[in-house]
């Protein structure tokens, strides 16, 4: 029979590093010869990404705060449901770039809708599937401000409709991330984003391999 993949998510404040580090995880993974899929939210589909426009489009200041949290969930049940789950059942690693805990730290502790509010629609909208790692790539948020100006500079493009928001905004987003640690221990893992990109992805990387070979020890009792 063969094992579940696994399911790792990276997660931080706009900034702190994620493209850099899925660029390299991925390159490791393929080096490794482990059968992966990277992925992003909101997106991942064709449905998701048509509603990744909708979300991040710096022309819909209307949205409202739980607009915003039902169209984040609305994404995330289709990649769920199209692409993440029959990846999973495959013995596929997927890697996405964000997820559920995006939700709680952007709008339930960034919007204030609360956290209980966002688990609840979420757990509906993945129904219960939740992450095996999450890697959370810690900054705060004057260095990851800074750090996004300059990406937003190398590649000449203006700021989406989520890192537009206001410094208190993203100082709460900061601060929501230190929370995830102490609310999901068993499956958070937090890093300090100054650490070199190589680093790392050798820290990641070897958990995911350390996991690994305990589902497939797992898949042959």
């Amino acid at each position: 029979m063969t094992p579940l993949g696994l399911f790792i998510t990276l997660e931080g404040p706009d900034g702190c590093g994620k493209s850099t580090q899925l660029q390299l995880l991925g390159d490791a993974l393929k080096e490794r010869q482990i059968d992966h899929w990277i992925t992003r939210e909101p997106g991942g589909t064709s449905i998701g990404e048509q509603i990744r426009e909708i979300l991040l489009s710096p022309e819909n200041t209307t949205i409202s705060p739980r607009a915003e949290m039902l169209l984040y969930a609305a994404s995330r049940a289709q990649h769920v449901d199209e692409a993440i789950r029959p990846r999973l059942a495959a013995g596929v690693t997927v890697v996405s770039d964000r997820y559920i805990d995006s939700s709680l730290v952007y709008q339930g502790l960034g919007l204030g809708l609360g956290i209980d509010m966002v688990w609840q629609v979420n757990m509906i909208a993945i129904d219960a599937l939740l992450p095996d790692l999450t890697v959370v790539l810690e900054l705060n948020e004057d260095e990851a401000a800074a750090r996004l100006e300059r990406k937003l500079l190398e590649a000449n493009e203006g700021r989406d409709r989520i890192e537009a928001r206001s410094k208190d905004y993203h100082k709460l987003v900061s601060a929501g991330y230190n929370r995830l640690k102490e609310m999901f221990p068993g499956r958070v893992m937090a890093i300090d984003a100054r650490v070199p990109p190589e680093q790392t992805v050798e820290k990641i990387l070897s958990r995911i391999t350390d996991m690994l070979e305990q589902r497939r020890k797992e898949g042959e009792l």
